[in-house]
């Protein structure tokens, strides 16, 4: 008898099968007992060949076994539970995948350079940055475009601070006498501040353990992250000039 329930047989596309090896599964589980090849030929309509490929298939999958001699082999079903392993085991393999690649990623120059554009997802990368910041890092900030990066977190600066002080994440800001002013006496973000004349331009440089992000809010907000032990290497040290030479 022919197979035509096709709803079986997607499921067993779902789970993984060829065409041809769900159109044999599918068979064996509905005759209840061992066929031959012959009568799988003749209840799925397939090809001797294909009928043969999809019993390679299945035995590979370990979803059939044989049963007797050789010359009059028969095969039967096995539980379909074993697709559920073969899933799980898909799973765990592509998150192994996963990882290495991003391994990979973060040392290619891919991973070194990262682009953020528009306000809000500028907000929720530094959020981000933030959570996953460990106890006691650091963030040294040149202020160079002045309040813009407070003004960036609109009506979330307090819920960032408190993120910050959570975290213990000791800040250092260099900018102009008007915002060390500010920090001094208005902003909600408490800091360690320092001012050096002339800093004021159109961006922020935010120093951070693992990454050096360049804020620039002209005419659009645009952040450009690199993440490049180097690269922080060179921008702390930087910083500490500057930091030795403010006032």
């Amino acid at each position: 008898m022919t197979i035509k329930n096709k709803d079986y047989l997607e499921s067993g596309l779902k789970a993984g099968l060829s065409s041809k090896a769900s159109s044999v599964y599918v068979a064996l589980l509905d005759a209840g007992t061992p066929l031959s090849p012959k009568s799988l030929i003749l209840r799925t309509s397939l090809h001797r060949q294909y009928v043969y490929d999809a019993l390679y298939e299945l035995e590979e999958r370990r979803l059939i076994r044989s049963v007797g001699e050789k010359r009059s082999t028969k095969y039967e079903a096995t539980s379909p539970d074993r697709l559920i392993q073969d899933v799980e085991k898909q799973r765990l393999d592509t998150l192994e995948g996963v990882r290495s690649l991003m391994s990979l990623y973060e040392k290619s120059p891919a991973g070194v350079v990262e682009v953020i554009r528009g306000s809000q997802k500028c907000i929720e990368s530094e959020f981000q940055m933030l959570e996953n910041a460990k106890h006691g890092d650091y963030l040294d900030i040149v202020g160079g475009a002045g309040m813009n990066f407070v003004r960036l977190f609109e009506g979330r600066v307090e819920e960032w601070e408190e993120l910050r002080k959570e975290k213990n994440i000791r800040l250092r800001y260099i900018g102009t006498d008007e915002d060390v002013a500010h920090n001094k006496t208005e902003s909600p973000i408490q800091n360690e501040s320092r001012a050096i004349a002339g800093i004021g331009d159109i961006v922020n440089v935010c120093i951070r353990p693992d990454s050096v992000s360049f804020n620039i809010y002209e005419p659009e907000i645009l952040t450009v992250r690199v993440r490049s032990h180097p690269a922080v290497a060179s921008q702390r040290a930087l910083f500490d000039v500057l930091w030795n030479v403010a006032k």
